[in-house]
C-alpha cells in the first residue's frame, strides 16, 4: 500500500549500520539502542540596517549529525572510532596475572604455557601480603636461591626461593601468554576515525490508521567521531557514537546531500 499519510509518530531509532564508502562492506549494526538524537544546524547571517533591523539575510553552512548510546559495546563501532580493524587470530596477551597457591611451600605448577625467551619466560613471581597485595619480587634465574626462582618448562613448574614460601601460601605472577583465537582494536596515534555512509532504521507510524512504515535516515557520507568514553562502575558500560554529515563532493547523485529522510511500506517493493 502506497504511503498516503503526511503525519508520523516516529518514537525509536531502532537500528544503525554502517558501510565502507570505497567497497560498501557493512562493517556494524547497532541496535541495542538506549537512545538516539539527530541534530540539524544552518547558519543565518543577517544584512541590518538603521538601528540595527533586519533587512536580509543569507544561509550558509549547514550541518547534521546524529549521536546515539548502545547497551552494548560492538567491536566494529571501537573500530571505526579509532580508525582500526577488528583482528582475529593468534594474540599474544601481555602480563597476564596468574595465583598459585603451593601447597609444600617449595614449589607451584604452571598451567598455562608462558610465551618469552627461554630462561626469562616468568622474568618475576611475587609473594602475596597478608592482605592481598603484591609483596616481595624474585627474579628467574637458573636455579632457585633465596633471591631467584626456576622455571623449568619441561616440567611445568616453578621452583621457589629457599625458605621464602610456606605451604598454602599464594604465589602472583604475571608473564605473557598465546591465545588461538582472540580479537584485537589497536588505537593508534597515527589513525583516525573514518568516513562511511550511515543508515538509521526507525518505524514510522500513521497517526489517522495506526499503520507503520519503515523509516530510513540515510546520511551517504558520515564521519564517525573520535571522541568516546567507556565508563565502568555499578552498571553496565554503554557506548557512545556520534557521526557528522558530510558533503559527497565527489560528482555523483549525493554531491551535495546531507542525509535523506524515506518512509516506505516494504509491500511496494518490486518482487522477483
Amino acid at each position: 500500500m502506497s504511503v498516503n499519510s503526511n503525519k508520523y509518530i516516529v518514537q525509536t531509532m531502532e537500528r544503525l549500520s554502517f558501510f565502507g564508502i570505497e567497497n560498501g562492506v557493512c562493517q556494524f549494526v547497532v541496535d541495542d539502542l538506549q537512545e538516539a538524537t539527530m541534530t540539524n544546524e544552518q547558519e543565518t547571517v543577517y544584512a541590518t540596517g538603521k538601528n540595527g533591523v533586519k533587512i536580509g539575510s543569507a544561509d550558509r553552512n549547514k550541518a547534521s549529525r546524529i549521536t546515539a548510546t548502545n547497551g552494548s559495546i560492538v567491536d566494529g563501532v571501537m573500530a571505526a572510532q579509532v580508525g582500526s580493524e577488528v583482528v582475529q587470530g593468534k594474540t599474544i596477551i601481555p602480563k597476564h596475572l596468574f595465583m598459585f597457591t603451593t601447597e609444600d611451600g617449595t614449589s607451584v605448577d604452571v598451567t598455562l604455557k608462558p610465551i618469552g625467551a627461554v630462561g626469562n619466560e616468568i622474568p618475576y613471581i611475587y609473594k602475596r601480603n597478608t592482605d592481598g597485595t603484591v609483596g616481595k619480587s624474585y627474579s628467574i634465574a637458573a636455579n632457585a636461591d633465596t633471591d631467584t626462582f626456576k622455571y623449568d618448562p619441561e616440567t611445568k613448574k616453578i621452583t621457589l626461593p629457599t625458605d621464602a614460601f610456606s605451604p598454602g601460601e599464594t604465589v602472583y605472577a604475571f608473564y605473557d601468554i598465546e591465545v588461538a583465537d582472540a580479537k584485537k582494536i589497536s588505537n593508534d596515534e597515527d589513525k583516525f576515525s573514518v568516513t562511511g555512509m550511515l543508515i538509521a532504521d526507525c518505524f514510522a507510524k500513521d497517526i489517522c490508521t495506526e499503520k507503520s512504515y519503515y523509516a530510513k535516515i540515510i546520511y551517504p557520507k558520515a564521519k564517525a567521531s573520535g571522541n568516546f568514553e567507556l565508563s565502568f562502575g555499578n552498571d553496565p558500560s554503554v557506548q557512545n557514537m556520534e557521526f557528522e554529515a558530510l558533503s559527497g563532493g565527489c560528482g555523483n547523485s549525493f554531491s551535495k546531500r546531507l542525509w535523506d529522510f524515506i518512509v516506505f511500506d516494504e509491500d511496494d517493493a518490486t518482487e522477483l
